[in-house]
């Protein structure tokens, strides 16, 4: 009789830790964004790319002149780009010298170089994506950009993102500090917290290589996204991606966001697909999206809007956020200053310039907004 009432007990108990175990499957599951109904696919035309410049007649003479140079060099005279830009070189009068790029390669032949140019010696890496300035205050820029050569001179074709490019190069280091990691709530309970509470982890290096893709693929719209939530803190912290994270963080200022980019996301050409959206574009947007190939990295892309306290009149940004119950919030950050840059696993990213002051806003106070359903259908 003891016996038959053990195993009745001890049935009873295995029955109710398997329920619970689902509840906690299914609770796990719901924190994660569904997949959204996928649109057809289909060739994008490249209609919303920022335009390649073409030259004109004057600018392409009055660069052969300049352009004897005695080794390979890269335009990156901000003054002279933008000339090309409106194609109006015959008035170009040059008070100082033109700021050219030179592989560090050829710094031997430092003598032969004519005074009308300052020259600026970069490194080019092949492990990293990026071009290192060794100008006073160190700047870095993607190597992706399309050139023209005229001479031995090499000219970025897409002038608008390369001034953009420069004009975020500061580079800006992290901390590199060793985080010490156990969960004690969760340490009595392994296997809970490796498989049924979290999402899986993601692969450092290989996720960066899609958030680089990424950004890449922004560009090209003139989007310039910039780190964000736990993968800045990662970054900033540890020059890393957090070991336990699930998925990549990356923002957007609301006014740099263009409709052509997501139409273009369902494109055979794009190298992403949409999971998920929230919100609107013009209040509390984020969209998710994954590779198509490789590991399935999710990556959150969410909005950064403009903002002003009524009563002291500052400004602020603010991103939007939804709740399981349907409640809207606002999450506060102080005014935001992404144009300086950082290497993440030998990638380039833009960050803030003042990460300390930021890290320490990194979970920003939120405000109740109002009950709504944000999501897209």
């Amino acid at each position: 009789m003891a016996w038959r009432l053990k195993r009745k007990f001890i049935i009873i108990f295995l029955v109710i830790k398997f329920v619970f175990l689902l509840f906690l499957v299914e609770i796990s599951s719901e924190r994660r964004p569904p997949f959204r109904k996928p649109l057809p696919l289909f060739d994008y035309d490249g209609a919303g790319f920022v335009k390649d410049l073409k030259l004109s007649y004057s600018c392409r003479n009055w660069l052969l002149e300049l352009a004897q140079t005695p080794v390979p060099a890269l335009l990156i005279d901000k003054h002279v780009l933008r000339q090309l830009e409106i194609g109006q070189c015959d008035q170009v009068q040059l008070k100082v010298s033109v700021k050219i790029g030179v592989d560090v390669a050829f710094q031997w032949k430092s003598d032969s170089w004519d005074h009308k140019f300052e020259l600026v010696y970069y490194s080019n890496d092949t492990q990293k994506d990026y071009l290192d300035f060794h100008s006073d205050n160190r700047k870095i820029i993607p190597k992706n950009f399309n050139v023209t050569r005229i001479g031995n001179l090499l000219i970025p074709t897409v002038i608008p993102v390369f001034l953009e490019f420069w004009h975020r190069a500061n580079f800006i280091p992290c901390r590199n500090m060793t985080m010490l990691r156990d969960s004690p709530k969760l340490k009595n309970f392994p296997f809970l917290q490796k498989f049924i509470l979290k999402d899986p982890r993601i692969p450092a290096k290989e996720s960066v290589e899609s958030l680089a893709l990424l950004r890449d693929q922004m560009t090209r719209f003139g989007i310039f996204p910039f780190l964000n939530g736990g993968t800045f803190l990662g970054w900033f912290r540890e020059c890393t991606v957090i070991p336990h994270t699930t998925d990549m963080d990356i923002a957007i200022f609301s006014e740099n966001w263009t409709p052509e980019f997501f139409d273009f996301l369902w494109s055979r050409q794009s190298a992403f697909r949409v999971k998920r959206q929230l919100g609107m574009v013009n209040d509390s947007y984020e969209v998710t999206v994954v590779p198509k190939a490789g590991f399935a990295t999710p990556i959150d892309v969410f909005l950064l809007y403009e903002g002003r306290n009524e009563t002291t009149g500052s400004g602020y940004r603010w991103v939007g956020g939804t709740a399981v119950d349907g409640r809207k919030y606002k999450y506060i950050y102080p005014p935001y200053d992404p144009y300086c840059a950082a290497d993440l696993l030998g990638h380039i990213f833009w960050v803030t310039c003042t990460p300390e002051e930021k890290v320490t806003v990194s979970c920003p106070y939120s405000i109740p907004i109002i009950t709504l359903s944000a999501r897209i259908r």
